[in-house]
């Protein structure tokens, strides 16, 4: 096969997991430079890498004909077939080695098929980065550390300053710090009377406007309210594609918020980002970066295990962080 022929990348995590395989995507990438790369998994998670550095073409791996490779007897039709063929080799991005894909693809035609793992071994204590780097240096493929990871377009850019000009009427000179007061999970969420509270010492020094995230997980009943946020004044930015989530975010001048996947989105845009931890394991989740810092509770139950997390009735881990000391965190990038 032609040296040019395009690469299957396959990665179907979420946001959060994404972004964390992101250094090896980007070692992988300048590996593989000057040649197309397609990416399989969630389109709407993928469009962050489509046409944006990573990706000359994103495909659902949700459509019917890719069922075929997560199937025992691996009876693919031919014309998926020779679609897979195509492809000069195949990184394969999951939690465990996927014995039933790998065979299906090298049915296929594709004579190299590499495995890397999409999480990391929290029963062996080992990061995901040190498993993912050990791999890729076996086979001779440098790994690569950066500012950033992800690289908005530049019209995702101009989209941002015009969203943030108009519809939020920012005006220029303004520092703007997003807060995102969400998470998957409301067990990991540091309490919403003190992200604003803290907004407000914020909003209090010159020239600072804070500005608040919002997705579908903070819409629901009981989570974070809308309308206390608006009542104390403070702009709200809701459920925006993420390319212009990604662009609003690089014209912010730092970021504050829990262990989601919109905080690991910040860091990898490259901006001071501030995360707070309670029950899960920084050592494991936190996003990556020169400019990021992580407050974690001093509490003997913190981390905790999911069934806990899940089952406890206080959240004192973070009920333990304070408002000076997250502004004193935050002092420390003088915004």
């Amino acid at each position: 096969m032609h040296h040019s022929a395009p690469i299957l990348i396959i990665h179907q995590g979420a946001l959060g997991d994404l972004i964390l395989s992101l250094p090896a995507l980007y070692s992988l990438r300048l590996f593989d430079e000057g040649i197309p790369w397609t990416v399989a998994g969630n389109p709407e998670t993928l469009s962050l890498l489509h046409n944006r550095f990573y990706a000359q073409e994103i495909v659902s791996i949700h459509q019917k004909e890719w069922a075929w490779l997560f199937q025992e007897e691996n009876a693919i039709p031919e014309p998926f077939r020779n679609y897979l063929s195509s492809f000069q080799k195949a990184y394969l991005f999951s939690t465990n080695q996927p014995e039933v894909m790998i065979r299906g693809l090298k049915q296929a035609g594709l004579e190299k098929v590499f495995w890397i793992p999409s999480l990391p071994d929290v029963r062996k204590k080992v990061p995901l980065q040190t498993r993912q780097r050990e791999i890729l240096e076996s086979e001779n493929i440098p790994w690569i550390t950066a500012g950033k990871y992800i690289f908005p377009a530049r019209g995702d850019l101009e989209e941002a300053r015009k969203y943030l000009s108009r519809p939020l009427k920012v005006k220029g000179g303004q520092s703007i710090w997003a807060i995102h007061p969400g998470s998957g999970s409301s067990h990991k969420n540091w309490p919403l009377e003190r992200f604003l509270e803290t907004a407000e010492k914020l909003r209090g020094r010159n020239q600072v406007l804070p500005i608040f995230l919002l997705g579908p997980v903070e819409q629901e009943p009981g989570e974070i309210s809308n309308s206390v946020i608006q009542g104390r004044g403070f702009p709200i930015i809701q459920e925006l594609p993420l390319p212009l989530m990604a662009g609003v975010l690089s014209h912010c001048s730092g970021y504050l918020g829990n262990d989601s996947g919109v905080s690991h989105l910040a860091a990898a845009v490259g901006i001071p980002t501030v995360v707070l931890f309670g029950p899960t394991d920084p050592s494991f989740w936190s996003p990556r970066g020169s400019a990021v810092r992580i407050l974690s509770p001093d509490r003997s139950c913190a981390p905790c295990t999911r069934e806990i997390m899940q089952n406890c009735p206080t959240k004192e881990c973070l009920a333990s962080l304070t408002v000076p000391q997250v502004l004193e965190v935050l002092q420390s990038f003088s915004p």
